[in-house]
């Protein structure tokens, strides 16, 4: 049955209405792309509707863009890349980066960390570094500064072990000496260093004779400490 012409027209002007009350589609930017709706297809007409017919919503999109954060391996930021977009392949504008060596490690940078891909969001790259062990002199000398022997490339937290015979000092008229050890106290290298040989010593005795004018021994006292005054204790 054909509807007449101006009872078409409320039915055309509800539909309107409704139309305008309807919130426009909406497609969830993903990843890669925000979308923004566009339109329908196809366009819709303003023509009577002659059969059943289907729109689909039309969203045009925009690339996302992201930022891509550089750090030191303490964490420090190195430099800042936004509104790289996706899928670009980032890179560091920089110098390489750099850690200070310390007493255990020289260090030596090696790349990031994770490997740099293309981008698909925010990401934060951190520089990383292999280690190497650091080597020291061990010096050791006599209690007068003769070096006795020279150790070269221990690797740090070694113990260094002195290879030859225990240092000798000389006895002299007040002292005869001993090797107790060395100075500082034997430890694990964090660095050059030198030891120095320590002794004890104990002071020297010596025998005193007393004679007469014919060389008589009149008296013998022995075990007298250097530096004692020696008494004669006969008549």
């Amino acid at each position: 049955m054909t509807i007449p012409f101006l009872k078409r027209i409320p039915m055309f002007l509800t539909a309107q209405r409704r139309l305008m009350t309807v919130h426009d589609p909406v497609r969830v930017a993903d990843a890669q792309y925000t979308y923004t709706f566009t339109g329908w297809d196809p366009a819709i007409s303003c023509d009577f509707l002659t059969g059943d017919i289907t729109y689909k919503a039309v969203f045009s999109s925009v690339v996302n863009n992201y930022t891509v954060t550089w750090t030191n391996y303490d964490d420090t930021v190195l430099e800042t890349d936004t509104d790289v977009p996706y899928g670009t392949t980032p890179t560091y504008d920089g110098n390489d980066p750099v850690r200070v060596a310390d007493a255990q490690y020289t260090y030596t940078f090696t790349g990031w960390d994770p490997a740099i891909s293309s981008v698909t969001g925010d990401i934060t790259y951190k520089a990383v570094f292999s280690s190497v062990v650091n080597n020291y002199t061990v010096t050791w000398t006599n209690y007068d500064d003769t070096v006795l022997e020279t150790d070269t490339d221990v690797p740090y937290g070694t113990t260094p072990t002195y290879d030859g015979t225990d240092p000798v000092r000389v006895a002299d008229a007040q002292y005869t000496y001993t090797f107790t050890g060395w100075d500082p106290a034997i430890s694990s290298v964090t660095g050059d260093i030198t030891y120095k040989a320590v002794f004890s010593s104990v002071v020297n005795n010596y025998t005193v004779t007393w004679t007469n004018y014919d060389d008589t021994v009149l008296e013998t006292d022995i075990d007298v400490p250097y530096g004692t005054t020696p008494t004669y204790d006969g008549n």
